[in-house]
């Protein structure tokens, strides 16, 4: 055989190889994602604005034509919209206080309800904690610009209230707020000298090299349980199921630990 036929050969296996190669590429890619469409929509706490972005977005890679619309804002509001509107079809709440008020109002599919994580309240001062802070007693100084989530509205203001009782403070803050995010917003802006949010929010963007950190102790804090539960008011169950399901995965795990939260 002359060398013309020998290379003639060479390269239709080359070509076969490539298409074959091309082929099972594709076998593969289509595979890993499914077909499947759909909505969900997620009444998420506003603390979980960064962990929920994730948590879409790898979820979609897997599920690209079911669409999440995550709802973040505070916990009593989304309460207040499954009160209300009767609509929503994952329930996100930051605190178990309001899963367990939805259950009370048959809200939720009681089998669907897991718990994720867990919410550790901090007190977050100024970069080099120009007040000396030290602890939540310091919270109550007249010299002490404090921000607090309202008590009867977001999570970590609920909590924050726990606190307050529990440690017998009494504490008169500068500023209240309807979400922990704005807490954030108050302290990395100067406009307060302290705040008390969930110890994850240390690790955001927003307050690099802005902010430190006062461990509460376990003995004064009140953590939270972080649940989820798919609602009564669902509109299509088996993408809210899959949702939840994922979150709850080994893989979602690993972006809520990414996020700073402590997978239980």
């Amino acid at each position: 055989m002359n060398n013309k036929k020998i290379f003639i050969i060479i390269v239709i296996i080359a070509i076969i190889a490539i298409i074959a190669g091309s082929y099972y590429t594709g076998a593969i890619s289509t595979t890993q994602q499914s077909s499947e469409s759909g909505t969900v929509t997620v009444l998420a706490g506003a603390g979980f604005s960064k962990v929920g972005n994730d948590l879409v977005t790898e979820f979609n890679k897997k599920y690209p034509n079911i669409k999440v619309n995550m709802k973040y804002g505070g916990s009593g509001e989304l309460f207040s919209t499954l009160e209300t509107q009767k609509s929503g079809d994952i329930f996100l709440p930051a605190a178990y206080k309001y899963m367990k008020e939805a259950k009370e109002n048959g809200y939720i599919q009681n089998d669907t309800e897991q718990n994720i994580t867990k919410n550790v309240p901090v007190i977050v001062v100024q970069k080099g904690n120009p007040k000396n802070i030290t602890g939540l007693k310091d919270l109550e100084r007249s010299d002490v610009k404090v921000g607090l989530g309202q008590a009867e509205g977001p999570a970590i203001g609920k909590t924050s209230q726990k606190i307050i009782e529990k440690n017998n403070l009494t504490i008169n803050p500068t500023v209240t707020t309807t979400t922990v995010n704005q807490l954030l917003t108050y302290i990395v802006s100067g406009q307060v000298d302290a705040t008390i949010i969930w110890e994850d929010m240390a690790v955001w963007q927003e307050g690099k090299d802005k902010i430190e950190v006062v461990e509460i102790p376990k003995n004064e804090n009140s953590i939270s349980t972080i649940p989820v539960a798919t609602t009564q008011f669902t509109k299509d169950n088996s993408s809210a199921q899959k949702f939840q399901e994922f979150i709850l995965s080994d893989e979602g795990k690993k972006i809520w630990e990414k996020w700073g939260f402590e997978i239980e």
